[in-house]
């Protein structure tokens, strides 16, 4: 296979990075939506007191000096609610999750693996409301809320708890906010209840019937950052991440389209690589998706934040209370694992027992386009991690499963380039006499190929096969939450990050990576690489000097272009080396027998022909 063997291996790399460089999303690089300005820290788009009207007085101006909103300070107050899943932390004041940190998830580029958050220092609209009607919006930024409890511990088996945050807005509405917290699970239940509490009918929205009010999640989402790329203060790429709605059908968007932009949403939230923040609406609330942009300083630079300009919102209708009236609306809110087992059990609120309401949180994993291939090879990592307990394990199995199935492809490829060895002399008489007529040349070497049934891209044929599982490896080790943080052995402890022997005090700036740490399977690939050429490499010599010393050099590229890749999709390389080594071995013994065999049979004969 020779040349053409590492020069494929060298084309599907180029492709891989080529593709995350100038294809693959930035993290922090969005679709332009319709941009607001920001003139308070609440986060929030302020309507401008001086401009908007009342509904009582449409053409009346609003003192500035009634607006003052309430911010956060450190002071404040805070409720704690702990699970065995998830530790929340309130803004009593606010009613907005402050932190929200997943137990069984340590953040990988804390040193102690504190338990990760996934909302932002900066992120001041995780379950806030915002009201359409601008009145009632302006009261509301001068409200203050009051929780029924001040903490919550249901970590040792009790059963489900209740916490209520209560608020006044302008003497006319008051409004609760009532979380159901369910031990053992993911999601928690949220019932928004509004009463009117004055003597006239007040309307829950603004000029927009589809408008009464949202309830927000964002500015973004905590980026899961691994060691190396918080010390670098560089992000590597990842699929699209941020805010997302799905109605439905096609795949969960950020914007939605035109003719979308008043569909009924099944959920919206914010989504990172490997977890998501998702609001799930009664599907009798018919609430349709909302993205708010918001400019902000900073926001190039700081790589911890995914999408920290992205606000998700659902959007409900807007509705009438007439006096002392009460409206109800339910919702599920699932902060967690993008854990397919998980998802698929996520129904939405008010779902009767004997119905079912998919919502299809699933459609959150995105694999790409090889996603057929990355799930089943996802359901057979699974499979093999029921039974061993390691998925390093499962992409051994893997990769010997995949050489064991093109071994046909290798050994015809293997064939044809023993014809193509001996047929070396001839070509290089055909380089010589048109060397200064390529065409000719061309002409004649595909018919010297033909005359000796030789294919000259066998040496490619036995990776075809691989493409789809190198892509839909590489999707899984970005995008699957069970491959995060999980061993191998020794010190390979993250399959989804580089594995690190020894932390460097400095750090070694290249062109496409850098050096902080010393990693020792990128190196021991690099090895195998180099033991690869010398079984494979000898079946085609080249008369290239160029493509001669761009050989030499491989393993040691090889080295550097993985030194910050995943360590299971390096797992996966070096073993493919391995075991190609192996299959070499074995064809190179074959062909040497029947070589021997051949050189027996000729000399009987010719024994025989001389009796």
């Amino acid at each position: 296979m020779g040349a053409r063997y590492i020069l494929a291996l060298v084309l599907m790399i180029v492709v891989m990075i080529a593709w995350s460089l100038f294809l693959a999303p930035k993290p922090n690089e969005m679709p332009p939506t319709e941009q607001t300005p920001v003139a308070s820290d609440t986060g929030e788009t302020p309507i401008d007191p001086t401009t908007q009207a009342t509904p009582d007085a449409p053409d009346a101006p609003i003192s500035p000096d009634l607006w003052t909103a309430v911010e956060e300070s450190p002071d404040d107050a805070m409720v704690n609610v702990r699970t065995d899943n998830y530790h929340i932390i309130f803004n009593e004041k606010l009613a907005i999750a402050r932190q929200w940190r997943l137990s069984h998830f340590p953040d990988r580029s804390d040193p102690a693996n504190a338990p990760l958050n996934l909302i932002p220092e900066n992120a001041l609209n995780c379950l806030a409301l915002r009201f359409a009607n601008s009145q009632l919006q302006l009261d509301a930024l001068r409200a203050t809320w009051k929780a029924d409890k001040s903490e919550i511990d249901i970590t040792n088996g009790q059963g489900k708890e209740t916490l209520t945050f209560t608020t006044t807005i302008g003497e006319k509405l008051r409004v609760a906010k009532q979380f159901t917290f369910n031990p053992g699970t993911y999601f928690v239940d949220m019932a928004v209840t509004f009463q009117n509490i004055s003597e006239e009918p007040l309307l829950m929205g603004g000029t927009e019937p589809v408008n009464g009010y949202e309830l927000q999640w964002g500015r973004g989402i905590n980026a899961d950052l691994l060691p190396h790329e918080k010390r670098s203060g560089k992000r590597g790429r990842r699929v699209q991440e941020g805010a997302k709605a799905y109605i439905g059908e096609g795949k969960p968007e950020r914007q939605l389209k035109s003719e979308q932009a008043l569909a009924t949403v099944l959920w919206a939230g914010m989504d990172s690589q490997y977890f998501s923040a998702l609001m799930i609406p009664d599907p009798q609330l018919a609430a349709t998706y909302k993205l708010t942009e918001t400019p902000q300083a900073n926001t190039l630079t700081d790589i911890n934040v995914t999408a920290a300009t992205d606000t998700a919102s659902l959007v409900m209708p807007s509705f009438y209370l007439t006096s002392e009236q009460k409206e109800r609306q339910s919702f599920r809110l699932y902060i967690g694992p993008k854990d397919d087992t998980i998802l698929k059990g996520i129904e939405a609120p008010n779902t009767p027992e004997s119905e079912e309401s998919p919502v299809r949180l699933s459609k959150i994993i995105d694999f790409g386009f090889f996603w057929p291939i990355a799930w089943g090879m996802l359901w057979i990592f699974k499979g093999v991690h029921a039974v061993f307990g390691n998925y390093g394990i499962s992409i051994i199995l893997l990769t010997a499963f995949v050489k064991i199935v093109s071994y046909p492809f290798t050994r015809k490829a293997h064939n044809s380039m023993k014809k193509m060895q001996k047929l070396q002399p001839q070509l290089l008489e055909l380089k010589e006499k048109y060397r200064d007529d390529p065409q000719k040349l061309n002409r004649a070497t595909m018919r010297l190929y033909k005359e000796n049934g030789v294919n000259p891209l066998g040496g490619c044929i036995p990776w075809l096969p691989q493409i789809p599982i190198f892509w839909a490896l590489f999707a899984l080790l970005g995008s699957a939450v069970e491959l995060r943080g999980a061993p191998f052995l020794l010190w390979i402890d993250d399959l989804s990050a580089p594995d690190t022997l020894i932390e460097l005090p400095f750090t070694i700036p290249l062109i496409f990576t850098q050096i902080d740490a010393i990693r020792l399977l990128p190196i021991i690939n690099g090895l195998t690489t180099w033991l690869q050429q010398k079984f494979v490499g000898n079946m085609t010599p080249t008369t290239d000097n160029m493509q001669a010393k761009l050989m030499q050099f491989m393993p040691l590229i090889f080295i550097f272009i993985f030194y910050n890749w995943a360590s299971g999709f390096v797992l996966y390389w070096l073993c493919n080396n391995v075991f190609t080594i192996a299959q070499q071995y074995i064809q190179n013994r074959s062909a040497t027998d029947e070589e021997e065999v051949a050189v027996v049979d000729t000399r009987k004969r010719n024994n025989a022909k001389q009796k």
